[in-house]
């Protein structure tokens, strides 16, 4: 098992954002990867998705690449680790390269779902690692987790309007925004406001990543594939 740092040791914010990247970074050295994340969703009544990254790299390259691919609904509702491939999911932006890894879901019903995801090159390397060290990865997944919910529990974002889950809704069945506007009989303008607004409050950083919030959060009802229709939870 990979080696976890002691976060109940007391620091500030930025060391215990330090240390929990330095455990990202160490638990995909010790099986075979190269970069690791950790991705917070919240739900009705908590906070909005926040990331952890590895290294500024990480950071860079694949956060918001994560955030807003098929991953993100694919791990909120699983309960084991997974191995993933890129030409398996869909993505919201071009990929510049072909990355594959694992998937270890953190489901917290208290405090809103979490996910780890490591970064590596081969993907029968991952499958192997999965099928052999699975509780492990999930035991550190939690320890990330636990600790990383003390830097990321305090936004509590602004609710959602009816008319602004609408409008993220038909975006995430594939309607453009003129034919928003004809349904709804309100202007191209409001339609982009309302789109706008809903993902900033939940936190997302663009419309793909906010359903896959939304959907977190029971806000949205999708098929857990990824590519079924999305409808209003009741």
């Amino acid at each position: 098992m990979a080696k976890i740092l002691p976060f109940e040791q007391p620091g500030s914010p930025s060391q215990l954002k330090a240390s929990i990247a330095t455990s990202l970074l160490n638990l995909a050295d010790a099986y075979g990867l190269y970069s690791g994340l950790y991705l917070h969703f919240g739900h009705a009544k908590g906070s909005a998705v926040r990331a952890i990254a590895s290294t500024p790299i990480a950071q860079r390259k694949y956060v918001d690449l994560i955030a807003s691919s098929s991953l993100v609904i694919k791990a909120l509702v699983a309960h084991r680790p997974f191995a993933w491939s890129s030409s398996d999911l869909r993505f919201a932006s071009d990929l510049e390269s072909d990355p594959v890894g694992i998937a270890v879901p953190v489901q917290d019903y208290s405090n809103g779902p979490g996910l780890v995801a490591l970064v590596g090159v081969d993907i029968y390397a991952a499958r192997k690692v999965v099928k052999e060290h699975g509780p492990s990865l999930s035991w550190a997944a939690t320890d990330i987790h636990v600790a990383a919910l003390d830097l990321l529990r305090d936004a509590r974002p602004e609710a959602p309007t009816r008319r602004e889950m609408e409008c993220l809704r038909m975006a995430a069945e594939g309607m453009t925004v003129p034919m928003m506007a004809e349904m709804l009989d309100i202007s191209t303008r409001t339609v982009e406001v309302y789109l706008h607004r809903v993902v900033n409050k939940l936190g997302g950083t663009n419309k793909v990543n906010a359903v896959a919030i939304a959907v977190s959060q029971g806000l949205l009802r999708c098929d857990p594939s990824g590519y079924g229709q999305v409808e209003p939870a009741s």
